[in-house]
């Protein structure tokens, strides 16, 4: 018997170790489980943000066609990284200036970027980042109560038989589902295009490279200009004066007038 005494506690022993170990690898595996969602929801967030990027580049005003002409080139050329300009406008005159808003894939951001450093001083460069996860997801979910929600009048349109009041309101209504379909499709795939290609906002200044006889050039190029304005002006001062000046000499007639006449009396 005394054997056995000792034989039962060991194996309640070894049990209890057993369940111990057990729940701890049950306990890491549940950690493991655990964070392998975060990761994903993380992952899955960052699909969800949208990049646009600003860069100012300065150069000299004979370089600035050159180098705008050179940026739109690039991006012509750059059917890889699915270059697209989507604004362009080139100033010219005294102070010029040109803006580019291209979209653009990620991986052909950098070398856009470079490209654009190289025409000039960067005197300005950020990058915002703007999270349309709630929007997209929320776009998602109505697109699918919009698409349950015309199967379910599909179905009801089968069974109203020769019913034509129904079958007309039905008919009215699928028709607006529709339209709720295609517009809501067209807004997501508008907000995963966004977080699909970023935007990048590309301006060219030569207001840093102006000489120094630029703006007395210029001050004398619009002598002409400033001096009719300025007579224009004295004329329209004389002539909203004139009236009221003959009044107030008249006024003033009238009152030495009528003071004359009282100190003789």
């Amino acid at each position: 018997m005394k054997p056995i005494q000792y034989i039962l506690p060991a194996l309640l022993l070894f049990a209890l170790i057993s369940c111990s170990n057990d729940s701890s690898d049950s306990n890491s595996s549940y950690e493991l489980r655990s964070e392998a969602p975060v990761a994903t929801k993380q992952a899955r967030r960052s699909a969800y943000l949208a990049y646009e990027h600003a860069i100012t580049i300065g150069l000299p005003h004979d370089d600035l066609e050159t180098g705008y002409g050179n940026i739109i080139s690039f991006c012509n050329d750059d059917v890889a990284n699915k270059c697209t300009i989507l604004h362009s406008s080139l100033y010219t005159g005294d102070y010029s200036s040109a803006q580019i808003e291209i979209r653009v894939l990620p991986t052909g951001v950098d070398t856009l970027l470079e490209l654009v450093s190289d025409q000039g001083d960067i005197s300005n460069k950020s990058t915002d980042i703007d999270d349309l996860q709630d929007a997209i997801v929320n776009g998602k979910k109505r697109l699918e109560m919009l698409i349950q929600y015309r199967s379910r009048l599909s179905h009801l349109e089968g069974q109203r038989g020769n019913n034509i009041e129904s079958l007309i309101k039905i008919a009215k209504e699928l028709s607006q589902v529709q339209s709720d379909i295609e517009y809501s499709q067209g807004g997501n795939a508008a907000l995963l295009q966004r977080t699909q290609m970023d935007i990048v906002q590309i301006s060219l200044d030569t207001h840093a490279y102006t000489s120094f006889w630029a703006p007395i050039s210029q001050s004398f190029g619009g002598f002409g200009e400033t001096l009719s304005e300025q007579i224009s002006e004295a004329i329209t001062a004389i002539a909203f004066l004139l009236p009221w000046a003959l009044m107030g000499m008249v006024l003033l007639l009238l009152v030495r007038f009528i003071w004359q006449k009282s100190r003789a009396q």
